[in-house]
C-alpha cells in the first residue's frame, strides 16, 4: 500500500475545516516514523533541558525562604523560582520550538522535494533546519514585537494579528520566503479567512491541550507531593524528571498545530491561486504512455478474444 502526503499534489487541494483536521492526522500517521526520528534527534534535546531548567526551578520555589504562601508548612519563594535555572528553561523552550518548527516543516519541505518512492532521512531535514533556523527566530521576535505593540493599544487588534500572522513560518521554509514578504504573504493569505484559521487553531489546541494532560500528570503529583509534604511524591528527583516528561511533551505535541497550519497554507494557496490544480494541468500529457501487454504481436495480428 503506497503512503499518503508523498507527492505534491496530496499536499496542495482545497480542504473544508474537518478534511483539514483530518489531514492533519492522516499525515502524521503515515509519516509518524521518518518525522519521529526527526523530532527526537533536533527537539528532543532542547526539550529535555528546558524540562531541567524548570524541574531545578520548582525544587527551588518549594524549598525558598522568601515569600511564604501558605500551603501547609510548606514556604516557596518566587525570587528563587526566577534563578537562573528558570531562565535557562525559557531559554531552551525558545530554541526547541524554533527547532520543532524549521523540523516539521523542513521534513514537509522536503517530502515535497523528494521522490514519492524515497524514504526522508534526518539528514535531509538537518539541512533545513540549519538554514532555516535562523530566519524563523528572528521572525518570531518581529511578530512577538508586532503583536504585543497591537495588544497595547488594544486586545482585539493583538489577537488579530496573531492569528494573521500564524502562517509564517510555513511561507518561509515552503517558499523560501523572506521575514517582510512572509509577513504580508501571510496576512494577504488570512484576509477573508480570518475566523475559518482561528476557528483551526482553537479546536487543534483543544485536541493538544486534552492530549497533553496525560504528560501532565507527573509533574502535578510531583507538586502536590510538596506541598503536601508527602514523603513518597516529594523528592527533588521526581520534580525534575516530571518537568522533562512534560516539557518534552508539551512541544512534541504542539508539532499537531504546526502540521495543521501548514495544510491551511496549502489550503488558502489552492483557494486563491489555484497553483495545485495548474500543476495537474501542466502535467498532462507528460506521464509516460501505458506498457502494451503483448507487445510480441504483430500490427497485423488481431490477438486473442
Amino acid at each position: 500500500m503506497q503512503q499518503k502526503f508523498t507527492q505534491e499534489a496530496e499536499f496542495r487541494q482545497e480542504r473544508d475545516f474537518g478534511q483539514k483536521i483530518g489531514a492533519t492526522f492522516e499525515f502524521l500517521a503515515a509519516h509518524w516514523k521518518p518525522l519521529g526520528k526527526c523530532l527526537l534527534y533536533f527537539v528532543l534535546p532542547a526539550a529535555v533541558l528546558t524540562g531541567l531548567g524548570l524541574g531545578f526551578s520548582q525544587t527551588r520555589m518549594f524549598s525558598g525562604s522568601t515569600f511564604p504562601i501558605g500551603l501547609g508548612s510548606g514556604r516557596f519563594s518566587t525570587l528563587s523560582y526566577m534563578g537562573p535555572a528558570y531562565w535557562l528553561g525559557l531559554l531552551a523552550s525558545l530554541i526547541g520550538y524554533i527547532l520543532l518548527g524549521s523540523t516539521v516543516y523542513g521534513y514537509m519541505r522536503a517530502r515535497l522535494d523528494t521522490p514519492a518512492e524515497q524514504v526522508i532521512t534526518p539528514r535531509q531535514v538537518w539541512q533545513y533546519v540549519t538554514r532555516y533556523s535562523p530566519m524563523l527566530l528572528l521572525s518570531s521576535v518581529v511578530t512577538i514585537i508586532i503583536v504585543v505593540v497591537a495588544s497595547m493599544f488594544l486586545l482585539i487588534p493583538g489577537i488579530y494579528l496573531g492569528v494573521a500572522l500564524s502562517l509564517v513560518w510555513a511561507i518561509q521554509v515552503l517558499e523560501e520566503g523572506g521575514v517582510g514578504y512572509s509577513l504580508r504573504r501571510s496576512m494577504n493569505l488570512i484576509s477573508g479567512k480570518w475566523w475559518s484559521t482561528f476557528g483551526l487553531t482553537v479546536v487543534v489546541s483543544i485536541i493538544i491541550g486534552m492530549m497533553g494532560v496525560i504528560f501532565q500528570v507527573p509533574q502535578y503529583l510531583a507538586i502536590f507531593g510538596k506541598a503536601l509534604h508527602w514523603d513518597f511524591l516529594s523528592s527533588d528527583l521526581l520534580m525534575i524528571v516530571s518537568g522533562i516528561v512534560a516539557a518534552a511533551g508539551h512541544q512534541l505535541l504542539y508539532s499537531v498545530l504546526m502540521v495543521a497550519m501548514a495544510f491551511q497554507y496549502f489550503n488558502l494557496v489552492e483557494r486563491k491561486e489555484g497553483y495545485g490544480l495548474r500543476m495537474q494541468v501542466m502535467s498532462l500529457g507528460n506521464a509516460p504512455a501505458p506498457t502494451v501487454a503483448n507487445q510480441h504481436l504483430r500490427p497485423d495480428d488481431e490477438g486473442e478474444y
